[in-house]
């Protein structure tokens, strides 16, 4: 008598990655994914923007994980887009290079999801490596807000987390690990790619407090999040802060008008200019003023990248 076949479990998430140059955290990242009790359920797809630092071997050395070479950066929001459209599975896990999942995680995180109604997303607490709490709940910004913080999101108000409660509402997420359902992002036309590399995933909360819906915080349900990346130089630097300009003009102008989003591009172009008569980092400034006048982002336009 023939042995009967185990039927393979049915796709449950599709962990969606997008890396550039961050090959050490990318390969700690996929260890802890393919190490989890419930790898059989995930669909790993790696994005790779246009990586010069050895990434390029990650599918040789993760033959099971499914990796997207872009020919360069196409920034953040193209490279989901092209993920998002890529994954089979009926959730997707927007996750960050520097998070590491603990095991189990990502299967417990599609369970809350389809057990809160009145959600759209959920998310896992966020350690460091000593086991502290880096995840904090935020709250959308105003555009005034988003025009003091546009060259980081981090630095938007922060709301206290209620101790011992599971899960916790919130309005604004980090963006380092977002499970969602990939019928939410088909529904919004997938992310506007008015954004480049950054405010995207302010964007994506605004869509969901605009459905009446809300991003839980799981905090039994944990990963740990690391650092990879630095500076880069003069030129990159400016091409990365012209890009965040450009993201918090988009928001501004969704929710104040076109004319404030315009208004706050001319104010941080001018404070450049001014920036320049000191003569310190005068690359950098200069280049962020010429993009900013280009009205640049990171979007796949500037192929040295």
């Amino acid at each position: 008598m023939e042995e009967q076949q185990q039927e393979a479990p049915s796709l449950l998430v599709s962990v969606l990655i997008v890396s550039r140059n961050q090959a050490p955290a990318l390969r700690r990242c996929l260890q802890a994914l393919e190490s989890s009790k419930d790898r059989a359920s995930m669909e790993i797809l790696v994005v790779d923007n246009g990586s010069r630092d050895g990434s390029q071997s990650i599918d040789e050395e993760f033959p099971e994980v499914t990796v997207l070479r872009l020919p360069h950066h196409f920034g953040l929001t193209k490279a989901r887009n092209i993920g998002i459209r890529t994954a089979k599975a009926e959730h997707l896990l927007l996750l960050a290079p520097e998070v590491e999942m603990s095991p189990g995680s990502v299967t417990k995180l599609a369970e809350r999801l389809k057990a809160e109604p009145g959600s759209l997303a959920v998310c896992p607490l966020l350690v460091d490596g000593e086991g502290r709490r880096v995840s904090r709940a935020r709250r959308l910004p105003t555009p005034s807000e988003v025009g003091q913080s546009w060259r980081d999101p981090n630095g938007l108000p922060a709301v206290a987390l209620q101790e011992g409660t599971d899960p916790v509402a919130m309005e604004l997420h980090d963006g380092n690990a977002l499970l969602i359902r990939k019928q939410t992002i088909q529904g919004i036309n997938y992310l506007d790619e008015r954004y480049g590399d950054s405010w995207i995933d302010v964007e994506l909360a605004y869509q969901i407090r605009r459905a009446g819906k809300k991003i839980l915080l799981i905090p039994s349900i944990t990963g740990k999040l690391g650092y990879s990346g630095g500076d880069g130089d003069a030129e990159f630097r400016a091409l990365v802060d012209a890009d965040r300009a450009a993201g918090a003009s988009s928001y501004i102008g969704k929710q104040a008008g076109w004319l404030a989003g315009f208004s706050f591009k001319v104010k941080v172009a001018l404070v450049t200019l001014v920036g320049m008569l000191t003569l310190t980092d005068l690359g950098y400034r200069a280049g962020l003023l010429s993009r900013l006048m280009a009205g640049e982002k990171i979007d796949g336009t500037d192929q040295r990248l």
